[in-house]
């Protein structure tokens, strides 16, 4: 009986740690430089912030603040991950982003916009 309860035991911490080793935090500021190909205005860079606001389990909200020469944008944005985050999505009102957490400060980001004014966006950002 006393060998059930430790191999129990054992296996509920193995069970922990892997819960923890999933566990991923998005919550946070992220900047960096941005780099984007437009059909209508061509190529610009600049900086981002992605502000992420709340995450509750694998989903999370926040905004995305990019600076352009007529003026910040700040838009706000969905997006939800897998156990884990090796895939993650989000979108806007306008367009769906990918993203690729590289390690705890580190997330990459692309954002796709289709129709008459087609826009593709990827950046590095570290979390501040």
């Amino acid at each position: 009986m006393k060998g059930i309860i430790i191999g129990v035991a054992a296996v509920a911490g193995l069970v922990s740690v892997a819960q923890a080793k999933d566990a991923v935090s998005l919550v946070g500021t992220w900047t960096g430089h941005r780099e984007r190909v437009a059909k209508v205005e061509g190529w610009r860079d600049g900086e981002a912030t992605l502000v992420i606001t709340e995450q509750k389990g694998l989903t999370f909200m926040g905004h995305l603040k990019r600076a352009n020469p007529s003026g910040d944008v700040d838009e706000p944005l969905w997006g939800a991950f897998t156990p884990g985050g090796r895939l993650m999505a989000g979108a806007d009102e306008e367009g769906v982003y990918s993203f690729e957490l590289v390690n705890n400060n580190t997330l990459d980001y692309c954002y796709v916009e289709a129709g008459a004014s087609p826009r593709a966006v990827c950046a590095r950002l570290k979390r501040k």
